[in-house]
């Protein structure tokens, strides 16, 4: 319990800060969650706008300091990545080793 009128205000003012942080932080997960429904059915076209929709959420949020800077940009890595793997095509071969090339060349000239 608050035990002056200072603290009682900072209660006051904390309730209603999270309320807004955890509003932010819903909207947040239903557009990753939107977006991911999208890449789960297979549909390029939806998954691409709600990408857009999914990455101007999370700059907004991040840039009211809701959630860190650093995992907006990660979560964003993250869904560009999923649309990326979507949109190639699935036949990759299991002897070929991603990042490696098989042909040689020599850097001398």
């Amino acid at each position: 319990m608050p035990n002056s009128k200072s603290a009682e205000k900072r209660v006051r003012q904390n309730k209603k800060q999270n309320a807004v942080n955890n509003h932010r932080k819903r909207l947040v997960k239903e557009g990753t969650r939107q977006f991911m429904v999208a890449v789960q059915a297979g549909d390029v076209a939806k998954a691409e706008l709600e990408l857009r929709s999914a990455t101007a959420i999370l700059d907004r949020v991040a840039g009211k300091r809701t959630i860190h800077p650093n995992t907006a940009a990660r979560r964003k890595s993250l869904l560009a990545r999923k649309l990326n793997a979507l949109r190639a095509p699935a036949a990759k071969t299991e002897t070929e080793k991603p990042g490696k090339s098989k042909s040689k060349v020599s850097k001398t000239a």
